[in-house]
């Protein structure tokens, strides 16, 4: 029969699985999924996720004289963290309060939450290929722009959009809201509770994690290296080529000053790489805004999404021409406002091989969201202290960066 001491544990451990999903935002409205175990264990905890084809309309009763699109099978990585812990430990003095265990197990909870909400925000903020820079405080107008812009891309109407703002620049929409008198009961709740409606089409949040965006360094005169572009293919080598990201070189004298993250366009007038319709590639009139993945501080940048100027994958008007000018947008240290498409981002969950059998005692739950949560305990026979060790193991991905994006408010 389980003591008295074991029973509590087991409590702590339920109370911490019934109050982790209160601490997730973020992490709900995301595509997960759960790899097998033995496939990760056997490709180092990476497995590939394939992306939509594309291909071309071609009009007429003959088209025999056309040439068939070639389907490229796109495939994206996903590459599983570390795991996540919480550890903490109590002697049989502080275990005598049932109380004790309640209290820890919550933080842990909330603890682990907070970490996968922070990772997963860090990754949209970091990688997310639509950047609105908004010079001044964010406003509903904004929220707005957010949608035409993914509109004109091809994004769908029809298909769910999610929008996540930090606690200042949701104060600031809800005061743009209040003040719109013409509204009626959205301008009155949003004067009197500061509660913003939903954003356009998008299913708005607001969020307690925040993620700044560090203000770019002195780059003045940054321009490209001669003219690139890129071919989307399936493979490169042995492994699937990421078509979402490519190396743009660039030149000038405060290259060193680009970090990862830095987000820009390219050209002007005549030399601006211009986003396209990614169906019929229409010409949205707006540039494409590009991050910088790795490779911050060199010549040879990493960068998503790649320029592709054409065939069916081409989501450019042109390629990067020789000594087009860079312009980098993310000018003042600002926290990040998330939106994205169902699909466009994922939370994979992997799971944790314990085993009783060893000493420490273990126990495995997943929550209500499907977070899969171990907790390992043992106690120490001569100190008296029992050590407790909370784990859970994930991958956050953003899967299409054209599909996802950030507000960038109060800019210079």
């Amino acid at each position: 029969m389980p003591n008295q001491f074991t029973k509590d544990l087991e409590i702590m451990f339920e109370n911490m699985i019934e109050s982790f999903d209160a601490a997730c935002v973020m992490s709900k409205a995301v595509e997960t999924s759960y790899p097998d175990s033995q496939d990760m264990q056997r490709a180092n905890d990476v497995f590939y996720r394939p992306q939509s084809y594309r291909t071309a309309v071609q009009t007429g009763v003959d088209i025999s004289a056309g040439a068939a699109t070639d389907l490229i099978q796109r495939q994206v990585p996903t590459t599983f963290r570390t795991p996540d812990n919480v550890r903490y430990e109590m002697n049989f003095l502080q275990a005598r309060d049932p109380q004790h265990y309640e209290r820890a197990g919550k933080a842990a909870a909330v603890d682990l939450a907070a970490s996968i909400e922070a990772n997963l925000l860090s990754t949209v903020a970091l990688q997310a290929a639509i950047v609105v820079k908004k010079v001044g405080v964010l406003t509903w107008d904004d929220g707005a722009t957010a949608e035409a812009l993914m509109l004109s891309r091809g994004v769908p109407a029809g298909r769910s959009r999610k929008m996540f703002l930090n606690p200042f620049d949701y104060k600031d929409v809800a005061k743009d809201l209040g003040n719109r008198a013409y509204i009626g009961d959205v301008s009155k709740d949003a004067y009197i509770r500061s509660k913003v409606p939903d954003i356009a089409t998008f299913e708005t949040f607001r969020t307690d994690t925040l993620y700044n965006l560090a203000a770019v360094g002195t780059v003045a005169g940054t321009t490209v290296s001669g003219a690139q572009s890129f071919t989307p293919s399936a493979m490169t080598g042995d492994l699937p080529t990421d078509n979402r990201r490519m190396t743009l070189v660039v030149a000038g004298a405060n290259i060193a000053n680009i970090k990862n993250g830095d987000s820009f366009t390219i050209g002007s007038a005549g030399t601006a790489v211009n986003a396209v319709h990614n169906i019929d590639k229409t010409d949205t009139g707006q540039q494409m805004t590009f991050r910088v993945i790795s490779g911050g501080g060199t010549a040879n940048l990493v960068i998503t999404p790649a320029i592709i100027a054409t065939g069916p994958y081409k989501n450019v008007t042109q390629a990067a021409g020789a000594g087009a000018a860079i312009t980098f947008l993310n000018t003042a240290t600002k926290p990040v406002n998330a939106f994205f498409a169902d699909g466009a981002v994922t939370l994979d969950f992997g799971d944790i091989a314990v085993n009783s059998d060893q000493g420490v005692k273990w126990m495995k739950a997943r929550t209500k969201q499907g977070v899969p949560i171990a907790m390992g305990y043992s106690q120490a026979l001569l100190t008296g202290v029992t050590t407790v060790r909370c784990v859970t193991r994930y991958a956050t991905t953003v899967l299409d960066p054209e599909m996802c994006g950030v507000l960038l408010a109060n800019q210079t």
